[in-house]
């Protein structure tokens, strides 16, 4: 490197500094005599006052630098003053120790003499500019813009002081550069063709032109010039700020269209969804009403069967989309993994087909899980519907459990906390994914199946309820290799309660009471509790259900939704009905967990949840296993 360097350089070495150089320093030292391998104090002895102390420095392990210095130099038979430029490197030995150091020259002799010229050009140019300024209110010191004068060469002869306090460049850093050298390169070429027709006497026309600061980064200015006794001058208007503002706004329009894009995704596959789900609900009951009016009775419970049918749908899809965004309101229980999934496995192997063999591998014990039972179950439900798709319905699916501590940084998904998990794994030997539809597996009505096939819910619903519940899941998969589901569900510590037993006691004629701001769900509640014996009265709200509870109470039971308007929530409803009795016996009632329940009052008897939209039948079911706990 020394040998091959083009700078003047030598190395230093040993305790006797001896002296290893490069051509270019011998012809910088004008030596005729061959210099190699003398001591580097002999040398430059007659020149020691100078470089002395950055030797002892640099063999203290500390560089150092001179810039633009005056060095005597022997040069044939006499000392000569020059002006160098050079460093004093400090270089170890395999021990980390000093043993010596590089010596760097250049000689600026010739720069610094320019410098000098300029410097009594630039005073005659402040004489002149002087003559043109003499005014009350000079322009040139207080100008907000950058005002040079240039000359033949675009060096900078003078500028005002804007320049320094916008782009940071010192007079004398200023004259080192050509004015275009510190344009951006992809302003550059606009920059020469501006200054050039300047010295040729044309007009420039103006062009924004981005200017180096002096720590790296480029501002932008418009410029202007005009050429006074053939040298040019520029003014330049800084428009950083006014170009920044219309990238934020550029930028923001960009993060918008890319916030919306996955919305209107969702949107649109939700409204195609729903098209199609209302449609039957909606021909169904078109002819169950002109059936009706007609007096024609045969056939009527097909149309309701289609009608319900439609409307189930409806509730799988709205389920599917919360369980998606993690909104849905969760039931968790401690629950026991092993004896759910044994009770599943006749369905799971009815939902997989005769065609596919499934194959358990459990580990014997699992850990305690805190999940949804019945989003769970629907989560694997869904799993194994995929699986035998990509089957084709022939192959094979593998449903794994198994107990995993997870170390920190002891796996390649960053969302993964260290901590104790069950691990849910579901192999099948099908079609596999692509590497592109892998990554948008999880996304909302994305489906690979063909149109009318599938609505690309399924996974998203499983990932979200899998997140909601605390966990991570991932897919990995090959084209014709198969695809593997992996949820990692965190560990519970709680332990699992005993099953509630149904006792003999009557509930019929009990009192209840209904708080729902939907005036159509209200009623159909209210009708369907009274035909089924019960004394009911219902409110719209909070306020209203407070007061009927003071001038109409006890009840046996109040049933109350969770959003309620007035500012006043269902969940604050029970806790002040639970001052006044504390064993007064509450359901909630709700379809979104904008306000959630917290598990510690859902663990308490008589508390119990149902997630809308329900069946009637269901809710007078909860109801009597509530009354009679």
């Amino acid at each position: 490197m020394l040998l091959l360097s083009p700078f003047p350089c030598a190395l230093i070495w040993g305790p006797e500094l001896t002296l290893v150089h490069n051509q270019g320093y011998k012809l910088l030292l004008g030596e005729a005599a061959d210099i190699q391998g003398q001591r580097f104090d002999q040398l430059w002895a007659h020149a020691w006052d100078s470089l002395g102390p950055s030797v002892f420095m640099a063999l203290e392990g500390r560089g150092s630098l001179l810039a633009d210095a005056p060095l005597p130099i022997e040069r044939q038979g006499g000392v000569a003053t020059v002006w160098v430029t050079g460093s004093f490197s400090p270089l170890h030995d395999d021990r980390q120790e000093i043993a010596g150091f590089l010596h760097t020259l250049i000689e600026t002799t010739a720069s610094v003499e320019t410098t000098r010229q300029w410097r009594e050009l630039a005073q005659s140019f402040e004489a002149r500019l002087a003559h043109h300024l003499a005014n009350p209110t000079p322009t040139w010191p207080w100008s907000g813009d950058l005002m040079l004068l240039l000359d033949a060469d675009f060096r900078i002869r003078m500028a005002n002081p804007a320049w320094q306090r916008l782009l940071g460049w010192s007079e004398d850093e200023s004259r080192v550069f050509a004015l275009p050298e510190l344009f951006h390169p992809a302003d550059r070429t606009e920059a020469m063709l501006g200054l050039s027709a300047l010295r040729q006497g044309a007009e420039m026309d103006h062009f924004d032109g981005r200017v180096r600061h002096r720590d790296g980064h480029y501002l932008w200015f418009r410029w202007r010039g005009a050429c006074d006794q053939g040298l040019p001058a520029l003014v330049g208007r800084n428009l950083t700020e006014e170009r920044q503002t219309v990238q934020r706004l550029a930028q923001a329009t960009v993060l918008d269209s890319q916030r919306m894009e996955p919305l209107v995704k969702v949107a649109g596959g939700m409204g195609h969804e729903m098209n199609n789900v209302l449609s039957g609900v909606s021909s169904s009951l078109e002819l169950l009403d002109r059936r009706l009016a007609q007096g024609r009775l045969e056939n009527l419970a097909a149309y309701v069967a289609m009608a319900r049918e439609a409307a189930e749908r409806a509730i799988g899809l709205t389920r599917n989309l919360l369980a998606f965004a993690r909104s849905q309101p969760l039931c968790p229980k401690a629950l026991d993994i092993k004896p759910v999934l044994e009770s599943m496995a006749p369905l799971l192997q009815q939902t997989l087909g005769s065609g596919i063999q499934l194959r358990w591998e459990m580990d014997v014990a699992p850990w305690t899980l805190k999940l949804d039972p019945d989003l769970f179950r629907n989560a694997l439900l869904h799993l194994c519907s995929n699986a035998h798709d990509a089957c084709l319905g022939q192959g094979n699916v593998t449903i794994r459990i198994a107990n995993e501590r997870v170390e920190q940084g002891n796996t390649g998904h960053a969302e993964l906390l260290a901590g104790d998990y069950v691990m849910l794994q579901i192999d099948d030997d099908g079609q596999g994914m692509s590497a592109q539809d892998m990554q948008r597996a999880f996304d909302p009505f994305f489906t690979s199946k063909p149109l009318g096939q599938g609505a690309g819910l399924g996974l998203p619903m499983v990932h979200g309820f899998v997140r909601q519940s605390g966990g991570q899941a991932w897919i990995d998969s090959r084209l014709e290799q198969g695809t593997r589901v992996v949820l990692m569900l965190p560990r519970c510590l709680d332990s699992v309660a005993e099953p509630e037993l149904p006792t003999d006691a009557q509930v019929t004629g009990a009192r209840l009471l209904v708080v729902d701001d939907e005036a159509g769900l209200r009623r159909v509640m209210t009708e369907m509790l009274s035909d089924r014996g019960f004394e009911v009265c219902d409110v719209a709200d909070a306020n209203s259900a407070l007061a009927e509870y003071r001038h109409h109470g006890p009840f046996d039971l109040v049933v109350t939704d969770i959003g309620l308007p007035g500012g006043f929530s269902g969940r604050q409803v029970a806790k002040a009905l639970r001052l006044i009795d504390a064993d007064q016996k509450i359901l909630f009632i709700t379809g979104f967990n904008d306000d959630p329940v917290e598990p510690s009052l859902l663990a308490e008897p008589g508390i119990d949840l149902l997630l809308k939209p329900f069946s009637l039948e269901t809710l007078v079911e909860r109801i009597r296993r509530l009354l009679q706990v």
